[in-house]
């Protein structure tokens, strides 16, 4: 009887200790390789994206981030973002003052999660004056649409001071003509405001540009070929 007891116990305990026992979900292990050093124009705002990664562990655990040692005129739109990875962080970066001092500084992005604790990233930030005209200068192959008639030439482009490119033989109307195009870096637009170019020929347009590409809807007075026309060209490096 007393055997009958003492097993009766033990087995109880057993179950109970069982019972009692807790399940704990290993550690997360994420992966975040997008840091690299990104350039803020001083009067703009940048998308800067991370994504992060679920590897192993609590794949329902959240992961916070933030971004550390903004100089004083750089902000976020959000100072933290939070997410369950697989999933992407997108931050803004905004300058407060269009006079935003210009240099690069060394920044980190931080991440948290209850399990791993913090982790952190160093990059760099620079606050630059951005100059897109250093982007599209070289030789330009060009379809003009005219009013009066459509054909190719080619164009060549050099920069002239910040987001001012000078293009000769634009409109194929001479390679002693010279235009001037002020490029808007923000919008990607441009602008020829009204302009003798050469060979009597005045020019005025706007348009918009890309990578290695300009497309420019302008009007021509005093084209080579006599009177004026209205024009689109398209214009690829």
């Amino acid at each position: 009887m007393r055997n009958c007891v003492l097993l009766s116990l033990l087995t109880l305990t057993l179950l109970a200790g069982s019972c009692s026992k807790s399940s704990t979900n290993p550690p997360i292990s994420i992966l975040v390789d997008t840091v690299t050093n990104a350039y803020l124009n001083h009067d703009d705002s940048l998308h800067l994206p991370f994504e992060v990664r679920f590897l192993t562990g609590n794949f329902n655990e959240e992961v916070s981030l933030t971004i550390e040692g903004l100089p004083p005129t750089v902000k976020m739109v959000y100072d933290t973002i939070k997410g369950i990875p697989t999933f992407t962080a997108d931050f803004v970066l905004y300058t407060t003052s269009a006079a935003a001092p210009l240099g690069y500084y060394p920044v980190r992005l931080v991440t948290y999660s209850y399990s791993t604790g913090y982790k952190t990233y160093d990059f760099t930030l620079g606050v630059v004056h951005y100059n897109c005209s250093s982007f599209l200068t070289g030789s330009y192959t060009c379809q003009n649409a005219c009013a009066t008639s459509n054909y190719n030439y080619t164009a060549s482009a050099s920069a002239s001071g910040n987001n001012i490119l000078n293009v000769v033989n634009f409109g194929g109307y001479g390679l002693n003509t010279n235009t001037r195009i002020n490029l808007d870096c923000n919008t990607d637009s441009v602008t020829i405001t009204r302009q003798l170019i050469g060979n009597g020929v005045t020019v005025t347009g706007h348009g918009h540009f890309e990578a290695n590409k300009l497309v420019i809807a302008y009007t021509a007075e005093n084209i080579p070929t006599g009177g004026n026309d209205n024009c689109t060209v398209t214009m690829n490096k």
